[in-house]
């Protein structure tokens, strides 16, 4: 089936646990054979199950089953962590009108933030970053402010980041950078972790400042 003709939903359907026990055990590379063992059913059984997630999600291969069920996970989590820091963005905003560097209030909202939060200006230097992602990506506080984003973006990925954060700064609109559900991303001591990250442009006096929410994906 062409994988362009895969849904994009939103909302993952709504699976039993046996189900999600089937898709899990799946995505974790084993075999119907061993699935069956693992839950003490017959493998007939699992191919039962895997009618059944069919029929909820569509009639798909083994593979794009388990591929539009955790990608829809995903997608929800971003969307999660979106509303949940939208006050805070919307916050921020007002409180660019005025000169952010004079606004004390502006760097409270920021750094006692739960999440990670990283302000980029449109050159692609960091503005600032609050306490949580000074920890996600192991630098020491303060270390962060002025730091080159490519930076923390593994060496392999940063061209396509170039051109990928050019397009959003010239379109905040376009969804090219606005929606990473997992993307790698590089701690100071050379260690790559996965990141789900939400992105915001806010217009200042000074240019667009870029905001990106981040939290860490647990593998």
């Amino acid at each position: 089936m062409d994988r362009e003709a895969m849904p994009a939903e939103r909302q993952s359907p709504q699976l039993s646990p046996r189900e999600l026990q089937l898709i899990k055990f799946a995505s974790e590379g084993l075999t119907d054979t061993a699935i069956a063992q693992r839950l003490g059913i017959s493998e007939a059984t699992v191919g039962t199950y895997w009618g059944r997630v069919r029929i909820k999600i569509g009639p798909y291969n083994r593979t794009e089953l388990v591929s539009i069920h955790l990608r829809a996970q995903q997608e929800e989590a971003l969307e999660l962590m979106r509303q949940e820091n939208a006050q805070l963005i919307s916050q921020l905003r007002n409180a660019v009108i005025q000169d952010p560097d004079e606004n004390s209030f502006y760097y409270d909202l920021i750094d006692n933030a739960p999440d990670a939060m990283v302000l980029v200006f449109e050159s692609g230097t960091v503005k600032t970053a609050n306490r949580a992602a000074h920890e996600l990506f192991g630098y020491d506080a303060g270390e962060m402010n002025g730091l080159a984003l490519v930076a923390l973006i593994p060496e392999r990925f940063r061209e396509v980041h170039q051109e990928h954060r050019a397009a959003y700064v010239n379109d905040p609109r376009r969804r090219t950078m606005g929606e990473h559900l997992q993307t790698p991303a590089l701690r100071k001591d050379g260690k790559e972790i996965i990141v789900r990250a939400a992105l915001s442009a806010i217009p200042t006096p000074n240019g667009l400042l870029v905001t990106s929410v981040l939290r860490a994906v647990e593998e």
